[in-house]
């Protein structure tokens, strides 16, 4: 065999080493989110399309469904391995006994923005009126006991229903069902748009209470805690992306493709909006002081019967913040 052949049989060679066996597969992880797109999940459409998750070795397997309440359940029962949902109802479920933990936090403060009909100017305006939130055990119901306190407003003084998702809540303050309610970007501009009041911002009433984190099923974490770290990993990164303001006009064009009926000048405010109050936070680690104000506040309106150990409500393995 002479020198060439040598050198092309060695090459060969490695190239059947390189490509001849298949590549393993990406491990698919059912992904939970609330209602329909919307940009308080920009990091999963960030982690799909720039290629975080397969860089991880994850195919995102993404189902929406319609309220947080059926997330959970959905998550407890392992029909879900993931979920991303309000950081109420994991403490909610975690006391009752359910199987699941906290992962990371991704929603750092609240994003709503409080909207409401015509006729009604300010929070104390919203006696007598019906006020429309995601769920009465949820995080918009410990938001909403901060609006109604601050303006010397109790429970009995409105009229309480559920939109388990920020697009019903908007149908509803449309159709007129609702008077008032909470709505997440861009939705929120959208109401702007269509003559509704803005009467204040969650981030004036709560911005010490966290809004959101992302949830793991506890068998599924044990099963698969290689793929469960690598998920974090990812989701670091998308987070990290969308804070990089340089990156901007390709966060607007990522979540204007997955809200294709949505304006881009409404997906680049909610960028600029999300961005200005911090939401998303680039270190996850859930806060030890936060998680214990968000209990006390559902202790006080009787939701739970008194807090979660921390070592039960966050996946072990997983720092927390003072």
């Amino acid at each position: 065999m002479s020198l060439k052949q040598g050198v092309l049989a060695a090459a060969l060679g490695l190239a059947l080493c390189q490509f001849g066996a298949p590549a393993r597969a990406a491990d698919t992880i059912q992904t939970g989110l609330v209602g329909a797109a919307n940009a308080v999940e920009w990091q999963y459409y960030i982690g799909a399309r720039k290629g975080f998750f397969a860089d991880a070795g994850l195919n995102i397997d993404v189902i929406y469904v319609p309220s947080p309440a059926g997330l959970v359940q959905q998550l407890t029962a392992g029909s879900l391995d993931i979920v991303d949902i309000g950081v109420a109802e994991p403490i909610h479920a975690v006391s009752r006994g359910a199987p699941v933990a906290i992962l990371r936090i991704t929603g750092a403060v609240p994003p709503y923005e409080l909207l409401a009909k015509s006729t009604i100017k300010s929070i104390k305006d919203l006696k007598g009126h019906t006020v429309v939130i995601g769920g009465l055990v949820d995080i918009n119901r410990v938001y909403l006991e901060r609006i109604l306190k601050a303006a010397g407003l109790k429970d009995s003084d409105v009229d309480i229903t559920v939109v388990g998702n920020t697009a019903g809540r908007f149908a509803a303050l449309q159709s007129g069902a609702a008077d008032m309610t909470m709505l997440a970007p861009p939705v929120n501009f959208f109401a702007e748009a269509a003559g509704f009041n803005n009467i204040g911002y969650l981030m004036d009433y709560a911005h010490d209470i966290p809004f959101g984190s992302t949830d793991v099923s506890l068998a599924f974490a044990k099963k698969n805690p290689d793929a469960v770290k690598r998920l974090v990993g990812a989701l670091d990164k998308s987070i990290a992306w969308f804070n990089d303001e340089t990156n901007r006009e390709g966060a607007v064009d990522i979540l204007s493709a997955e809200m294709s009926t949505a304006k881009r000048d409404d997906i680049a405010k909610s960028y600029d909006y999300l961005r200005k109050i911090g939401f998303f936070p680039n270190d996850g680690a859930p806060s030890r002081k936060r998680l214990e104000t968000v209990m006390d506040e559902m202790t006080a309106i009787g939701d739970t019967e008194g807090k979660v150990a921390l070592d039960k409500l966050v996946l072990p393995g997983i720092r927390i913040a003072d």
